[in-house]
């Protein structure tokens, strides 16, 4: 019954007859950049899931697209990065986070995950994705089948596998990313797997939101989308020409990650684009914020340092300012909400 209630759960009960989507990059720490957007917005508009039919996150986007989902405030989500960022990213001299680097390189992942698996705990409890106030879609690579695999929200008949899942569990699996936090076992109905970050795959959503209704669009009820994506903040990351092409994984370091989510999370932007310009739909970007030299220095995907949550805290009141009264964002928030039809 649970599974057939919230199959109905933000399919029609919206007034607009567009199917709305919201999807948040993965990034780590920065995801702390979105949240604050998603924060101002809902103390302008109320709310964010009674603004969409579907949430899609990946990695520290996942989780902060769970907790939308599940009803909890964007402020706690912010407040959830300023208080726990620092506890589970500990590293704050450049030395001890060389060194920690290296030991992820040649012996453990550079994190345990007692403070990331403890705090999400906090946030969501026991809540699971049946729970959820509007439809969610997260990506994670489950690495016993080399295969992507997507939670989801059991909203059509066909789907019937993740109702009863905890969002914590899901969390914690969208978020594992390779040699910085440790491998995810979850009991699935196939037994025990073990997944990874779905960073690995599509650490930009939009793609995947935008198929969900694609290929849904019958038994969604709605005649066409729109899709507004929130990006992290990137790095800037770019590596200097040099006569040593021959670079070993050391030579690149985190680097190589950064580059790789980064680069993606742009590549699905111009897909994106390319499909809305094919098929039609609607879509709205808000991208990362230009950094300095001094700030690039100061962010990186594990970097908790008080000075980086400052300019994260600011690039994300900055660019939600610039966004918030555009009427191409508005679009998503004028209010007929589900309420509305109550």
């Amino acid at each position: 019954m649970t599974s057939l209630i919230n199959a109905r759960k933000g399919v029609g009960d919206l007034l607009d007859s567009k199917y709305k989507i919201l999807s948040i990059d993965g990034g780590g720490i920065k995801g702390l950049y979105s949240a604050v957007i998603l924060e101002r917005f809902e103390q302008r508009y109320g709310p964010i899931h009674e603004h969409f039919n579907l949430i899609c996150g990946t990695s520290t986007g996942g989780i902060i697209a769970l907790a939308l989902a599940a009803g909890i405030p964007a402020s706690d989500i912010v407040k959830f990065y300023t208080d726990k960022g620092p506890d589970i990213f500990p590293y704050k001299n450049r030395f001890v986070r060389k060194f920690h680097s290296l030991k992820s390189v040649l012996f453990l992942s550079k994190y345990t995950s007692d403070e990331l698996k403890s705090a999400i705990s906090e946030v969501f409890q026991e809540k699971r994705v049946g729970d959820c106030l509007t439809h969610v879609l997260i990506p994670a690579v489950n690495i016993t089948t080399g295969k992507p695999y997507v939670f989801k929200s059991d909203y059509i008949p066909k789907y019937t596998r993740d109702s009863e899942r905890l969002l914590s569990e899901i969390a914690l699996a969208t978020s594992a990313a390779p040699t910085y936090f440790p491998i995810v076992q979850l009991d699935t109905k196939e037994g025990g797997q073990q997944f990874v970050d779905g960073g690995l795959f599509a650490n930009n959503p939009s793609l995947y939101g935008v198929q969900e209704f694609l290929a849904n669009k019958v038994h969604i009820g709605c005649d066409d989308y729109r899709l507004l994506s929130i990006s992290s903040l990137h790095e800037g990351t770019t590596v200097p020409i040099t006569k040593k092409l021959r670079r070993p994984f050391w030579g690149w370091k985190d680097e190589l990650i950064s580059l790789m989510i980064d680069s993606q999370s742009v590549a699905t932007h111009f897909h994106v684009k390319y499909l809305i310009d094919s098929c039609g739909g609607e879509y709205v970007r808000i991208p990362s914020a230009q950094l300095t030299k001094q700030e690039q220095k100061k962010i990186e995907l594990d970097m908790a340092h008080p000075s980086s949550i400052q300019i994260l805290l600011d690039k994300g009141k900055d660019m939600s300012a610039e966004w918030i009264n555009k009427s191409e964002v508005m679009q998503f928030f004028d209010k007929t909400s589900k309420e509305a039809t109550a």
